[in-house]
């Protein structure tokens, strides 16, 4: 085995290892009922967007 495929390997693992933990925090956070509904989420993004638009239409 080279040491390119045992980093890849390597990095590969901490990535999963990164996505199982995002995971179970965010298990965890919906039983403990801390999140947003789609709706209310969506609303906050869509607000952002259209605040960035309004500022960039500004400065041209």
């Amino acid at each position: 085995m080279t040491a390119g495929h045992t980093n890849r390997t390597r990095v590969s693992v901490d990535w999963d290892t990164k996505t199982i933990e995002g995971i179970k925090r965010g298990t965890a956070d919906a039983k403990a009922g801390r999140v947003l509904p789609h709706e209310a989420a969506m609303a906050e993004i869509d607000a952002v967007v259209e605040a960035v638009e309004a500022e960039w239409a500004g400065k041209v």
